[in-house]
């Protein structure tokens, strides 16, 4: 990636919170990763089912992520030594209602965040699937996040709608929500979180409703520790 594009991309993150990129995954290898969570998932309206490094196809998407302009950028605001803190697919199922707006971590006025999401669609998310909202600029502005404490942030939610393979990177202390799921297929995201080395300790808020906070670490690897860099390196 053009170092200037992957500056543009982090700044778009710094400011928004949020940022997509499109092409992230190969629609197959989208397919693959989507078999195998789906495979494992159980009869929730909203669930995480964790993901192992040790599957091919799971270990092929995470290069593949890590390679990407998502990955890129990655880099230039954590360093190629940021670890690998949480991997799984985020499944919600059909008829899933709209989740309360959270944030995942809260904000204590620091500029780099503790820890970076992407989310990768694993099929088409048009709106009818219910794609992540987001409050554009949330992630740093303290009175929102006061309000959205207080359950009255009334804040614009934006939909990012993907197409298969695209994805979401997120500063996880941003205001947002899974939409609705109106459709009759399940909605599954790779979800990848980083820690980030150059930022503050992460501030836990309480969850909300049917709102589903990891608590971190890669349990079906042992417990094992990947960087950014060496999951690059995964690449066949």
């Amino acid at each position: 990636m053009l170092p200037a594009l992957c500056i543009a991309l982090a700044t778009r993150l710094a400011t928004d919170g949020v940022a997509k990129v499109d092409g992230v995954l190969p629609a197959a290898l989208a397919a693959d990763v989507r078999a195998v969570a789906l495979a494992s998932a159980v009869p929730a309206q909203r669930q995480e089912v964790p993901l192992s490094l040790k599957n091919d196809a799971v270990a092929s998407a995470a290069a593949a992520v890590a390679l990407s302009p998502v990955g890129a950028a990655l880099e230039e605001l954590c360093g190629g030594d940021a670890p690998l803190f949480d991997l799984c697919a985020v499944i919600s199922a059909p008829g899933a209602a709209i989740q309360p707006l959270h944030s995942d971590l809260g904000f204590d006025g620091a500029e780099a965040a503790p820890l970076y999401t992407c989310f990768v669609a694993l099929q088409e998310t048009p709106s009818a699937l219910g794609p992540t909202e987001f409050c554009l600029g949330s992630h740093t502005d303290a009175a929102a996040h006061n309000s959205l404490r207080a359950g009255a942030l009334s804040r614009e939610a934006v939909p990012f709608p993907l197409a298969v393979g695209a994805a979401v990177l997120f500063d996880p202390r941003i205001a947002h929500r899974g939409g609705p799921n109106s459709s009759n297929r399940r909605r599954a995201y790779l979800s990848m979180t980083f820690a980030n080395p150059r930022g503050s300790a992460p501030v836990i808020v309480p969850a909300p409703g049917d709102v589903l906070v990891s608590e971190g670490g890669i349990s079906a690897d042992d417990g094992g520790v990947w960087t950014l860099r060496e999951l690059g390196a995964l690449h066949p």
